[in-house]
């Protein structure tokens, strides 16, 4: 009888690079690079976002997910979107993204008091039988 398990593709770096931060400023979003997920048939993405909140924070962070069919056409309104919590910091936050052709990650603080840093990775899946 076959096994299915999960076969993961190698992490990357989907904002920041190098294992760098991107520094937000002011309410300006930053997006990451696109994640595709229909060229090599993935049925997930595991994302991790992490924050580096400059000192006695005033502002918060949203996390924003955007679908899109090829790439290049991104929604203009999230499909998806969560808010950090200043008083964790530094602050990791996972989550599952499934069934998007292409999808892309944006950033934005909720003031323009601070300069954040942010930075995430991406690591997709599909199923195989084994």
């Amino acid at each position: 009888m076959a096994t299915i398990s999960k076969s993961w593709a190698s992490p990357s770096q989907i904002i920041g690079t190098g294992d760098g931060y991107v520094t937000l400023s002011g309410t300006a979003e930053s997006y990451s690079s696109d994640v595709d997920m229909e060229t090599n048939g993935y049925e997930g993405a595991h994302v991790i976002v992490e924050i580096n909140y400059d000192p006695t924070p005033t502002d918060e962070i949203k996390i924003k997910l955007y679908g899109s069919l090829d790439g290049t056409n991104y929604d203009d309104t999230p499909i998806w979107e969560m808010q950090g919590d200043k008083s964790v910091d530094p602050q990791q936050l996972s989550f599952i993204v499934k069934d998007l052709a292409h999808f892309r990650m944006g950033v934005q603080q909720t003031g323009s008091t601070d300069s954040h840093d942010v930075r995430a990775y991406v690591q997709c899946w599909n199923y195989q039988s084994v």
